[in-house]
């Protein structure tokens, strides 16, 4: 099987596999609480379409490409946003925490915006060193989010929260793949292209692997006394400083 046959296959594999998830997510009537994230699932099924249609046109195919994988950037954003927030919308009382998820989304978009000014993607144009720039900083920041979601899921012990971890699991992965991808394109150009072009559907067929798994099964009603009864800002803090106290007795501060 040469490198074009196996770049359809998994193409046509991703998108089956996208399609059903799309219709679990209908199903599960998933579309009030997390519309991003299904509006990215069913854009990610039209798009594979289209550019299976337009994928012997290069022109046309490159400026389809450039231009659904901003709008996969965007999506992916506000889906890590999406369950940020739904996850932790107890603490969104307290300023400092709203501030944390664009934040990051702010230092990643500028450290984005210095790779390009510092660092030039080689044999790329200014336009697709942008948006290579754009979705190493997507990259960045999924990975990012999952780990100071995880995090904070174990410090807070809001666990069962298996639908928004499953989300946030899969876009793990899928960045895991991006980012070798861009990492290697804007260091190393066309030198490693074999290894380039196979990681991100390798990585993005995992990735909707875990969403079917996580969505195949409804979400045990536990959970849902869980986020009822999520710390409240109060609880937090005094949660903070308490470990900040065991912290410190652990240092003899």
């Amino acid at each position: 099987m040469d490198m074009k046959t196996a770049e359809l296959a998994l193409a046509l594999a991703s998108m089956a596999m996208q399609a059903c998830l799309g219709l679990i997510l209908l199903r599960r009537r998933l579309f009030r609480r997390f519309p991003v994230f299904v509006v990215y699932t069913f854009f990610a099924v039209i798009s594979a379409l289209l550019g299976l249609a337009v994928r012997n046109n290069y022109p046309v195919y490159l400026v389809f490409f450039w231009t659904t994988e901003t709008i996969y950037s965007v999506l992916v954003f506000f889906s890590l946003q999406e369950i940020f927030r739904f996850v932790f919308r107890n603490f969104y009382g307290m300023r400092w925490f709203r501030l944390i998820f664009p934040g990051i989304g702010v230092l990643m978009i500028v450290i984005a915006l210095l790779r390009v000014a510092f660092y030039p993607v080689q044999g790329a144009t200014w336009r697709a060193t942008i948006v290579i720039s754009l979705e190493i900083a997507v990259g960045f920041l999924q990975m990012g989010i999952f780990c100071v979601f995880v995090l904070l899921v174990i410090f807070f012990r809001m666990y069962g929260q298996k639908y928004a971890f499953g989300i946030a699991f899969g876009f793990g992965i899928e960045a895991a793949g991006s980012l070798v991808v861009f990492l290697l394109r804007s260091e190393f150009g066309t030198k490693f292209d074999p290894i380039v072009r196979i990681t991100p559907p390798i990585a993005y067929i995992i990735a909707v692997a875990v969403w079917l798994v996580t969505f195949l099964k409804k979400e045990p009603l536990q959970p849902t006394k869980n986020w009822d009864s999520a710390p409240t800002p109060e609880e937090m803090v005094y949660a903070l400083k308490r470990h900040t106290r065991t912290v410190k007795g652990i240092l003899g501060r």
